[in-house]
C-alpha cells in the first residue's frame, strides 16, 4: 500500500468538456519531454477565481506547450478581498500559502476582478453609501498591494490577466451565481463598462510597475453589441463562465506570446 496518496486536482468543465484521461496523459508526457530538451523553462502558478477554468482547460489539452502549471482556484475570490486575511473565501491566505516564501523558477499568474466588477463593487457601494469610483479604487489598491508584496518577496516576473467580462444578462436570475447576485441592479452595459475601466487601470498599473499584463476582452466581445459574443459564452446558459475551449485557446495564445514561446492554437 502506498504511504502517500497523490492529491488529484479537481477540474470542473461540465457540459461535454471533460478531457479524456489518455489525452491529458499525452499532454503531460509531451511537457516532460520538452522540459528535458529545454531545461530552465519557468513553471506557472496560476491563481485566481473560478474564471481560471478556461486556462486549466487549455493546460490539460496541452495547448500551453512545454509549460508546467499549478493552479490555485478560489471560487468567489475578489481583488478587494486581498486586504482581508479573514475574508469569507480566505483567498489572501491561500495565495500566500501557494507562493510564499519565494519559489525560484516560478512565475505567478493572477486573474481576479470578475466578482468585483460584476457584484461586490456595486453591492458595497449601495451598502456603505459610497460611489462606484471609490469602491473601484479600493479594489485596485488592494490588488496592487498584494502584487507588490509578491514582487518584494522575489517574484520579478509576474503576469496579471484582465478580468473576465460579464455574461449574466439583465433580468437573468436562474443560474446559481446570477441568483446570488440578484440584489445588484446595475445593467449589463454598466457592468461591462466597469470591467473595461477596471482592466484599463489594471493594465496601466502593471505597466507602471513593470509587470506583464494580458487580456482577451477585445477578442471575446461582439463589436455590434459591445458585450461578450454568443460564441464565447458557455453553452450552458446557467453557467456564467466563458466557453472553456474557445476562451482557453485565446488565453493559451496570450500566455505563449507574453512568455515569448513558440506555438499557437
Amino acid at each position: 500500500m502506498a504511504l502517500f496518496k497523490r492529491r488529484r486536482r479537481k477540474v470542473r468543465y461540465r457540459d461535454g468538456f471533460a478531457i479524456p484521461p489518455g489525452e491529458r496523459l499525452a499532454a503531460m508526457l509531451r511537457r516532460l519531454a520538452a522540459r528535458v530538451t529545454r531545461p530552465g523553462l519557468p513553471r506557472l502558478y496560476v491563481c485566481g477565481d473560478s474564471h481560471l477554468l478556461p486556462i486549466e482547460y487549455a493546460y490539460d489539452r496541452g495547448w500551453l506547450g512545454p509549460l508546467s502549471c499549478r493552479f490555485k482556484r478560489v471560487g468567489g475570490a475578489t481583488a478587494v478581498g486581498l486586504r482581508h486575511p479573514t475574508s469569507k473565501t480566505q483567498a489572501l491566505q491561500k495565495f500566500r500559502s501557494a507562493l510564499l516564501p519565494f519559489r525560484a523558477g516560478v512565475i505567478p499568474v493572477f486573474q481576479l476582478g470578475e466578482v468585483d466588477c460584476g457584484f461586490v463593487i456595486w453591492h458595497r457601494a449601495a451598502k456603505y453609501g459610497e460611489d462606484i469610483e471609490s469602491q473601484l479604487s479600493q479594489a485596485l489598491a488592494a490588488y496592487f498591494e498584494f502584487l507588490e508584496e509578491l514582487v518584494a518577496a522575489g517574484y520579478r516576473d509576474l503576469i496579471v490577466t484582465g478580468a473576465t467580462l460579464p455574461t449574466i444578462r439583465d433580468g437573468a436570475f436562474d443560474g446559481e451565481v446570477a441568483h446570488l447576485r440578484r440584489s445588484v441592479t446595475a445593467t449589463m452595459a454598466e457592468r461591462t463598462a466597469l470591467t473595461l475601466d477596471y482592466n484599463a487601470r489594471l493594465a496601466a498599473g502593471c505597466a507602471a510597475r513593470g509587470l506583464a499584463f494580458i487580456d482577451i476582452g477585445a477578442l471575446v466581445r461582439d463589436p455590434a453589441t459591445g458585450f461578450v459574443a454568443d460564441a464565447m459564452r458557455h453553452p450552458n446558459p446557467l453557467d456564467h463562465h466563458l466557453h472553456p475551449e474557445r476562451a482557453g485557446r485565446l488565453w493559451a495564445n496570450e500566455l505563449l506570446r507574453v512568455l515569448d514561446l513558440p506555438g499557437r492554437v
